[in-house]
């Protein structure tokens, strides 16, 4: 039973610690005063972390993760911890909309006009949204799902700092979905950063 309640607090203060974390980037970012680092990074190094990460996550509600790396994908300048911050979060989500399905993460390099970019791309095979939930997706506080907070849980914060993020590193989200099949996110970033 004590096992139980410290397990409790233990979640209580994860999910706490989150909410802060969540309300500061987004002060940080309204402010103007979030800091970006680059750095170099091996691509396929980096999306084999990432889905490490992640598994316990995707095991929880008996999903699968599919990833499907590009050969030749090189590396990427960026902030790591900011762009690992982008892909786990979009990870977990379709992880928590999705039960007993396939979670798929796609990494590819472009080129577009003489320069290359990365994307990243998660798709799920969850409960999917319609386009009004769709519109208002990367709002603020905005969680498109709301009838299911208690089962879901959330802030409504992380896709809004998520595309914001996106945008200060130089490239954005886009989503398609459709209720009952899914969604899949794509975040398009320059291989370089670009300096502010």
């Amino acid at each position: 039973k004590n096992q139980e309640y410290v397990n409790d607090i233990h979640s209580a203060g994860i999910h706490l610690l989150g909410l802060i974390n969540d309300v500061l980037d987004l002060s940080k970012i309204e402010a103007g005063k979030m800091e970006f680092f680059s750095q170099n990074c091996n691509l396929k190094t980096l999306a084999n972390e990432v889905s490490e990460t992640v598994q316990p996550v995707i095991n929880k509600n008996s999903n699968k993760l599919k990833v499907v790396l590009d050969e030749d994908l090189g590396s990427i300048s960026v902030d790591i911890t900011r762009l690992r911050q982008v892909l786990f979060n979009l990870l977990s989500n379709a992880c928590k909309f999705t039960e007993k399905g396939e979670i798929t993460f796609i990494v590819a390099r472009k080129t577009i006009r003489e320069l290359d970019w990365i994307n990243f791309t998660i798709s799920d095979t969850g409960i999917g949204m319609d386009t009004d939930q769709v519109e208002k997706l990367f709002k603020s506080f905005s969680q498109v799902h709301s009838d299911n907070i208690q089962k879901y849980g959330g802030t409504g914060l992380g896709l809004a700092i998520t595309k914001r993020i996106c945008e200060m590193m130089g490239g954005d989200i886009f989503v398609e979905s459709k209720p009952n099949e899914g969604s899949t996110f794509s975040v398009h970033l320059p291989a370089v950063m670009p300096t502010p």
